[in-house]
């Protein structure tokens, strides 16, 4: 009972003079501003790269056949399909930003049904913040002109006999 007791105090104690030294921090010099922390707080640039790799697996609703006759479609961007990304128009606001993006795409090469598709899409950003992370994602995307074309079917090679 007693080894409980000294081991709960020593525990106590770590916890209280822990807690005790993180408030008792000096300030950062240059001033009371302090770079250091100013710097971790400083909102993440949201570069070319983070578009191209966030873009996948977002998705895009109605997106018009470019003949005009014809079903509209779904399209969620993939990892395997080739992609050029034009940023038009880029409206940040602390940790939301809205883009304008113009793209062209077109189905991965192994895909059943072969299609292109380009035109401009507008895509929400948030900054998600977790314990140690600090990232941009897509919360939302809209249609703005972008259309798609079916590509004619490759036949498949007949066996060699």
């Amino acid at each position: 009972m007693l080894r409980k007791i000294v081991f709960l105090s020593a525990i106590l104690a770590s916890f209280v003079l822990l807690a005790g030294s993180l408030g008792c921090g000096s300030l950062p010099q240059g001033g009371g501003s302090g770079s250091a922390a100013s710097s971790s707080q400083a909102v993440p640039e949201l570069t070319k790269e983070i578009i191209e790799e966030r873009i996948n697996d977002a998705g895009i609703s109605e997106v018009p056949p470019e003949s005009g006759t014809g079903e509209p479609i779904s399209w969620r961007f993939d990892d395997d399909e080739p992609k050029e990304i034009v940023v038009v128009d880029q409206q940040m606001d602390g940790s939301k930003a809205t883009l304008i993006l113009d793209i062209k795409t077109q189905s991965a090469p192994r895909s059943s049904n072969l299609r292109v598709l380009s035109g401009q899409i507008r895509t929400d950003w948030r900054l998600e913040t977790g314990w140690v992370l600090r990232r941009w994602e897509i919360v939302e995307t809209e249609n703005i002109s972008m259309k798609y074309r079916d590509l004619p079917k490759v036949p498949s090679p007949s066996p060699v006999r």
